[in-house]
C-alpha cells in the first residue's frame, strides 16, 4: 500500500539554500587563487610560477567545476526536495550528477593537497623532510588513483550508480562504506600535512612569536579539518531511501571543503601582501582624516570667516581686587560693539574680538 504524503512534506525545498552555497565557493577559489598568481608575478617575486602554482590553478577549476556541477545537476534535479515529490528521471539525472560531482570532488582535494605539499618541497631544504614529502605525496596520488578506479569500475555496469533498474543487476561496491573510506583516509591526510612543517619551524633559529606566527600560518589549514570531520557524520545520507533530502548537507559540505583547502593553501603566499595592503589601507585613511582636521582648524583661524570658535573669558573677583573684562567686537571695518558689563562667571564670546584687562 502506497503511502500518502502531505502537500506540506511535498511542498519542502532547500534548493535556494543550496544554490546559494554552491556559490559562494566560486568567487572566493578564483579570487583567492588569482591573488596568489598576482603576487607571484611581481617583478620581487621574480616573476614566475612554481609547480605548486600550477597544481593550484588546476585544483581550483576543478573545485569551480564541482560547484559547477552542484548547481547544474543539483537542485534542477530534485536535490533539496523530498524523493517523493520528483520523478524517476530527475532522480536519475541528480544521481548522474552526484556521480559527477564526485570526480570533481577527488581531483580537486588531492590536487590541493599536492600543491601544499609541492611548496613544503620548494620552501624547506632540509633533506629528511622532503624525502617526508615525497612519500606523502605518493600516498596522495595513490589515494586519487584508487578514488577514481572504484568509481570508475566501482558499479559494473558504471550505469548502476544512478540508473534503478541496471542497479538490480549490476555489481556494485557498498556505496556507504566506500564514502566513509574516503572521507576517513582524507581527514587523516589533512591532519598529517598540515602539521607535518611544525617540527621544521620549531627547529628555526628564531624568536619564539616568530615561530608561533609561522605555526599557525602553516597549521591553518587545520580548520579544513573541521568540515571534513562534519562531512564525515553525514555519509551515512547517502544510503537513504530519502537521497535527494538527506544529502544536502554532504553535498554543501563537500563543496566547501575543497574551497577551505584552497584558501589556506594560498593563504602562506598572500599574507605579507594582504598585510602590506591593510597597512596602506590605514594608513591613507589616517592620513585622510589628519588633512581634514587640520583644513578645518584653518578655516576656523581664518579673519572674517562663517566659522566661529568660541572662546571662554574668565572673570572672576580676588580678595583684592575686581577684573572686569571690557571687550569690543570689530565687524568688518567699520562697526564694532562695545559689551562693558560682564557677569562673575565665564562667558564665550566671538572669537574675532580685541580684548582690554583693566585691574583695579
Amino acid at each position: 500500500m502506497a503511502t500518502a504524503y502531505s502537500p506540506e512534506y511535498l511542498a519542502e525545498s532547500r534548493t535556494t539554500v543550496l544554490n546559494v552555497f554552491y556559490s559562494i565557493p566560486i568567487p572566493l577559489e578564483i579570487l583567492s587563487t588569482a591573488f596568489r598568481l598576482w603576487v607571484k608575478a611581481r617583478p620581487s617575486s621574480q616573476g614566475h610560477l612554481a609547480f605548486d602554482d600550477y597544481l593550484m590553478i588546476w585544483a581550483t577549476m576543478a573545485a569551480v567545476a564541482e560547484c559547477i556541477a552542484g548547481l547544474i545537476c543539483g537542485g534542477p534535479n530534485g536535490l533539496g526536495r523530498h524523493v517523493q515529490a520528483i520523478s524517476t528521471a530527475d532522480r536519475e539525472s541528480f544521481l548522474m550528477g552526484d556521480y559527477i560531482f564526485s570526480h570533481f570532488y577527488d581531483v580537486a582535494i588531492a590536487s590541493t593537497k599536492l600543491s601544499v605539499l609541492a611548496l613544503y618541497y620548494r620552501i624547506f631544504a632540509a633533506d629528511k623532510f622532503r624525502i617526508v614529502v615525497l612519500v606523502t605525496a605518493g600516498f596522495v596520488t595513490a589515494w586519487l588513483v584508487a578514488m577514481e578506479i572504484i568509481l570508475g569500475l566501482g558499479c559494473r555496469p558504471v550505469q548502476g550508480w544512478w540508473n534503478a533498474t541496471v542497479a538490480r543487476t549490476a555489481t556494485c561496491v557498498d556505496k556507504v562504506a566506500f564514502t566513509y573510506s574516503t572521507n576517513i583516509t582524507n581527514l587523516i591526510t589533512d591532519i598529517w600535512i598540515f602539521l607535518m612543517p611544525i617540527p621544521i619551524i620549531l627547529g628555526l633559529q628564531a624568536s619564539r612569536d616568530k615561530k608561533i606566527s609561522l605555526c599557525f600560518l602553516f597549521s591553518v589549514g587545520l580548520g579544513t579539518c573541521a568540515i571534513s570531520a562534519a562531512r564525515i557524520s553525514f555519509v551515512f545520507s547517502v544510503g537513504t531511501d530519502d537521497i535527494t533530502w538527506s544529502e544536502v548537507p554532504l553535498g554543501l559540505l563537500s563543496a566547501w571543503e575543497p574551497c577551505g583547502g584552497i584558501l589556506c593553501a594560498n593563504l602562506p603566499l598572500v599574507y605579507r601582501a594582504m598585510v602590506r595592503g591593510i597597512t596602506q589601507i590605514r594608513s591613507t585613511m589616517k592620513s585622510s582624516r589628519s588633512r581634514t582636521r587640520t583644513r578645518t582648524h584653518d578655516i576656523s583661524e581664518r579673519p572674517n570667516s562663517p566659522y566661529h570658535a568660541w572662546t571662554p573669558l574668565d572673570n572672576s573677583v580676588s580678595s583684592n581686587k575686581l577684573s572686569i573684562s571690557k571687550v569690543t567686537i570689530g565687524r568688518g571695518a567699520v562697526e564694532s560693539t562695545e559689551m562693558d558689563v560682564i557677569g562673575l562667571a565665564g562667558i564665550k564670546v566671538d572669537r574675532d574680538f580685541k580684548q582690554e584687562i583693566h585691574h583695579e
